[in-house]
């Protein structure tokens, strides 16, 4: 790193010393410190040039390499393992690398001033670093480039940021919380021996650490937090940092609990969330969030930070002081998942950035049953986080003092630089994964040791008495009084009953309702707009600044676009949806879409956002309507679709008046973050009682592009469809994407709406809408067909989905064939009273066809199977027409996919 110090010739030294004579500036920064610090002119004598030959340079430079040694890289020695504290030592930090030896240990350096200290020993100097960086904290700063963030972290722990003692008042604080902690696992333990707690025990410096960063950031102006954490020790955060209510902890070991069946099914006590507000000690009120999380230990991670960028757009927090983000983390998920990389990748892009999370790991020196060794290729499990340019602080949980100060010092960096922080608690899992195993199986060695060692509460409160901070009777009246209070919420436990349901509807969410579960579910929305006011939506949108210049071909599409507001020419899919997203804005709804390609969109049909030619710069039409409107904020997304879906989910969840997009660049791709579908959007209602309006778009179709951009993979979505949980629909028209997108903002209800979007489609000749279209219409389940004398005659209908029904139609009319062809635009919630009564219409009705391009085993085929025969008559027949089952969405060939699609419309259209 310092590979100019091998030129430490007196020569050379002179040259430097000329230069910096000359002008201080000129020199290196580490050597114009070693010439500001040293003070030659003192030391030598005022003299009007200054010699070094008095000085034995070479011996100061290895001094110099010393102390830069321990700075980057001491946390290699560290006493941060509270079962190892034997001292350790590196061979890059041994004397003989920097060219000493022992007989240098008592020689005074001059350079001690590097660290703002002079006239010490070389002994005296390595007892200083070591203290500084190689105590109960390690602090790794080697990989910042960035210099004033480098130097910040590096004056502070040179200042002894991190070695403060805490004053009377802040350690019978902190030992309140930390016997709040312990005490409450005991009893836990006690009273429900052999129940799941995921306790922290072993880190219980957890809880004092959340409470004195809650309190430091209050006086650093934070008045929100928003926190995502696995089941480890949430059950002891919810109690002692979120003071849920502790008789409805207990009901749920005891099974106490009184469910309402029609808000959701619930789920275990370590996976929920809470939320309240508290008082800060310096009398600040503070808004906490847990978010609820699933046994994905890490699907959490981008929710959280999805929910904290909504909340500081949503209170104007453009400096994001106020609403912070921490995120707790296992050693082996933080180093083993690939979802940590995505969320440190987002946290400093445009439209992600949360000015900074506080990233906990609690590290317990084994994950489930398996050693660190099998778990990370890497020496510690922090080490991915060094992509970033932030701290990371690695603290010995059986320090309290020292986890209090490295809290400080991460809250102080936070909002000093607006980045990330990472600690690392290092401590250890007092017993198994779950209370109910045994760990010895797997790691003798190390609960041997654990078994012997003392808890941290009685190192602390020892620690406490010693020093007179409280006296025995003091401490055990704090222990009593916790005893009496969870005896006394047990019985209160035992003696009533408990709603397993949260308040879902307070706050941002006070003006909405549960989902409907009946027939009001499909109660109309009106959706129409005014033309008048469309039209004036619409020039607005198309219409292009003369400051803004634009590409040739670009504005060729903008004067087509202007020739359908001018009502020349029917509307296409991309305008009629910038017209739903204005239409909104104008009401005073925010949209906010998020996408890989989404300014443009992946086929170029959206163009949300216009690029000046010549600068560069963007211009967004939609922004600019009227001066009363609400927000459009579009988003090129990093390549990533389990974390992205994460952080649009937890947008929506906090922000239910914003329409909330995500848009896969093809729907093929969603697999990618099928946790976040799972785990979240397709369950969370039911799970949790968290609701979610947020809009997904998977473009779907298969145009012979291969098994990678031809499904969205619809067959998957309707699998997990029950108790009106997600909306999912295929849509043909440009009306019908504006009536549905404005229907899931002007509903009082919030669910998750998927949406297959065309390809094709998109430029589709026939796939276009008029005026009264989108002014006058509204969102439809199903559409019948236009053909109104085929009510009449059809023996025949065909129900299908999306663009197939373009190839039907097409081909029907070239055969002149009596065929009916119904579209199938929602497929769930499925509208059966709504296809009941266009199927009862067709009195020569004898047979349906369900026509599908994607295999049998895919697609709406299984789906429609389990529908249809509830709806159509006694005497039709059911058919299907469509490839059959295959292992891969799509053929890879063109001409194979071709003659299959063909023989398909064929086969529906009985040829």
């Amino acid at each position: 790193m310092f590979s100019y110090l091998s030129k430490g010739n007196l020569a050379y030294i002179e040259d430097l010393l000329e230069d910096y004579q000359n002008n201080p500036n000129s020199v290196e920064p580490t050597w114009k410190s070693f010439f500001d610090g040293i003070q030659f002119g003192e030391n030598l004598g005022s003299q009007n040039k200054v010699s070094v030959s008095d000085i034995d340079i070479q011996f100061e430079i290895k001094v110099i390499k010393l102390i830069q040694g321990y700075r980057s890289m001491a946390y290699l020695i560290a006493d941060v393992d509270p079962l190892n504290r034997a001292a350790k030592t590196h061979p890059f930090l041994e004397l003989s690398h920097f060219g000493l030896t022992e007989s240098d240990l008592d020689r005074t350096t001059l350079v001690g001033s590097l660290m703002g200290i002079a006239d010490l020993t070389l002994k005296e100097i390595i007892s200083q670093l070591r203290l500084f960086y190689a105590s109960t904290v390690a602090v790794e700063i080697e990989h910042i480039e960035d210099p004033k963030a480098r130097d910040w972290v590096q004056n502070r722990v040179e200042q002894k940021a991190l070695l403060q003692p805490l004053n009377s008042t802040e350690r019978k604080h902190t030992l309140s919380k930390l016997a709040q902690a312990e005490q409450f696992e005991k009893f836990l333990q006690k009273r429900f021996v052999g129940q799941k707690r995921f306790s922290v025990e072993g880190c219980d410096v957890l809880t004092p650490m959340l409470d004195r960063l809650i309190n430091k950031a209050a006086t650093l102006g934070a008045d929100e937090f928003v926190m995502g954490m696995a089941h480890r020790g949430r059950l002891n955060v919810l109690a002692n940092i979120f003071q849920k209510d502790l008789p409805s902890i207990y009901a749920e070991f005891l099974g106490n609990l009184q469910a309402d069946v029609t808000a959701g099914d619930g789920d275990v006590k370590y996976h929920k969330g809470h939320s309240l507000d508290v008082k800060a000690l310096n009398g600040s009120d503070v808004h906490l969030s847990m978010a609820p999380n699933p046994s994905h230990l890490e699907a959490v991670n981008t929710v959280v930070m999805g929910m904290v960028r909504a909340k500081q757009k949503d209170k104007s927090d453009n400096d994001q002081n106020k609403t912070w983000s921490v995120l707790m983390h296992g050693d082996a998920s933080f180093s083993g998942q690939g979802i940590v990389y995505e969320t440190l990748n987002m946290s400093n892009l445009n439209g992600y950035t949360v000015g900074g999370t506080i990233h906990i790991i609690i590290n317990n020196q084994v994950g489930f049953t398996t050693d660190p060794k099998d778990s990370r290729s890497t020496v510690n499990p922090t080490d991915v986080a060094k992509m970033l340019q932030v701290p990371i602080f690695r603290v010995n949980a059986d320090d309290v003092e020292a986890c209090m100060r490295t809290m400080d010092l991460a809250a102080e960096f936070r909002q000093t630089f607006k980045e990330d922080v990472i600690i690392e608690l290092v401590g250890y899992r007092r017993y198994g994964h779950n209370e109910g195993d045994e760990p010895s199986f797997t790691q003798p060695l190390l609960y041997k040791k654990i078994k012997a060692h003392q808890t941290v509460l009685n190192l602390y409160s020892e620690k406490l008495l010693q020093n007179n901070t409280l006296n025995q009777s003091e401490y055990q009246s704090i222990l009593d009084q916790l005893e009496e209070h969870y005896e006394d919420s047990l019985e209160q436990a035992k003696n009533n009953t408990y709603s397993a349901n949260m308040d879902s509807f307070g706050k941002n969410w006070s003006d909405f309702s549960i989902v409907p579960q009946d027939n009001s579910f499909f109660k109309p929305v009106d959706t129409s707009v005014d033309q008048k006011e469309l039209e004036n939506i619409a020039k607005q949108i198309v219409t292009v600044p003369s400051q803004v210049k634009i590409l040739s071909k670009l504005k060729r599409v903008f004067d087509d676009k202007m020739q359908m507001v001018d009502g020349n020419k029917p509307f296409d899919w991309g305008t009629a949806e910038l017209m739903a997203y204005g239409s909104l804005i104008k009401q005073g709804h925010s949209v906010r879409l998020a996408g890989q390609d989404a300014k443009r969109g992946t086929f170029s049909h959206r163009h949300s956002v216009l690029f000046d030619s010549s600068t560069n710069d963007e211009f967004i039409p939609l922004n600019h309507i009227e001066d009363a409107q609400g927000d459009y904020e579009v988003l090129n997304s990093n390549l990533s679709e389990y974390g992205a879906l994460g952080y649009e989910f937890g947008q929506s969840w906090s922000t239910p008046k914003k329409l909330c997009i995500w848009e896969a660049q093809f729907g093929d791709f969603v697999n990618g973050a099928q946790i976040i579908i799972d785990q979240f959007i397709t369950s969370s209602a039911i799970k949790w009682q968290r609701y979610s309006g947020l809009v997904m778009y998977l473009p779907h179709g298969y145009e012979g592009q291969g098994p990678e951009h031809s499904s969205a993979r619809i067959e998957r979505f309707l699998q997990a469809c029950a108790q009106h949980n997600i909306q999912v629909c295929n849509l043909t028209t440009p009306a019908q994407i504006f009536h549905v997108l404005r229907r899931q903002i002007l509903r009082n209800f919030r669910i998750p709406l998927i949406i297959a979007t065309p390809k094709s489609l998109l430029r589709h000749p026939e796939a276009v809408s008029s005026w009264s279209d989108l002014s006058e219409g509204s969102f439809q389940e199903f559409i019948d067909d236009p053909k109104v004398e085929l009510k009449k005659k059809a023996k025949r209908v065909i129900l299908c989905s999306g663009k197939i029904y373009y190839e039907l139609k097409t081909e029907r009319d070239n055969l002149g064939l009596d065929i009916a062809i119904i579209r199938t635009e929602q497929f769930y919630p499925f509208h059966e009273n709504m296809l009941r009564d266009i199927l009862a219409q067709y009195k020569k009705l004898r047979e349906v066809v369900w026509c599908q391009e994607e295999p049998q085993n895919m697609g709406g085929y299984w789906f429609m199977q389990q529908f249809l025969p509830g709806v159509l008559p006694s005497n039709v027949k059911f058919s299907y027409a469509g490839r059959y089952a295959k292992a891969s969405p799509s053929n890879g060939y063109m001409h194979l996919h071709n003659e299959r699609q063909m023989q398909i419309v064929h086969q529906a259209l009985g040829k």
